[in-house]
């Protein structure tokens, strides 16, 4: 088939109830009049390979160092320190951290990885993980009256 091409060859003023013809030299082909709005086509959007497999990388890095970090603050809960620092908070917030790192894999899959029920199933579990996340913060951020950020609780209150 040939070339499709979108032109204006009008333009109606529903204001002043006007219809503007702009170029009266175009007649339309075929035996129905043309199509009045704009095909949408639904497309797959697609993540490349390479840059999910460096976040991926990163991600599973940063588990891993979360997962020191978690180590540390329940093998050493007991000393003066750890202690003066809540280390049950602490413990919540790593935990939380590898919760958000577990959404990164989530975010990352879409259909060229996995079949489409799949993927709504995953976009469904990712959505739901990264609003309880968002919720969870913001419960934090009101129980120990800190400002919530963009991102979370960042600034504690000056009191």
């Amino acid at each position: 088939s040939a070339e499709r091409k979108e032109v204006k060859v009008g333009e109606y003023n529903a204001v002043a109830d006007t219809l503007e013809i702009i170029n009266n030299s175009i007649r339309f082909q075929g035996l129905e009049p043309p199509k009045d709005k704009t095909i949408i086509q639904e497309e797959l959007r697609k993540i490349s390979l390479p840059l999910y497999s460096i976040l991926s990388a990163l991600t599973i890095l940063g588990m891993i160092m979360a997962s020191a970090f978690l180590f540390f603050n329940i093998k050493n809960r007991n000393q003066k320190l750890i202690k003066m620092s809540s280390p049950y908070m602490n413990n919540l917030i790593i935990l939380g951290g590898m919760l958000s790192y577990a959404s990164i894999f989530l975010f990352g899959l879409d259909g060229s990885f996995v079949s489409e029920k799949t993927f709504e199933t995953l976009c469904t579990v990712s959505n739901s993980l990264y609003l309880s996340l968002r919720l969870s913060c913001r419960k934090l951020c009101k129980m120990y009256k800190w400002k919530s950020s963009v991102f979370g609780c960042l600034i504690p209150f000056n009191n």
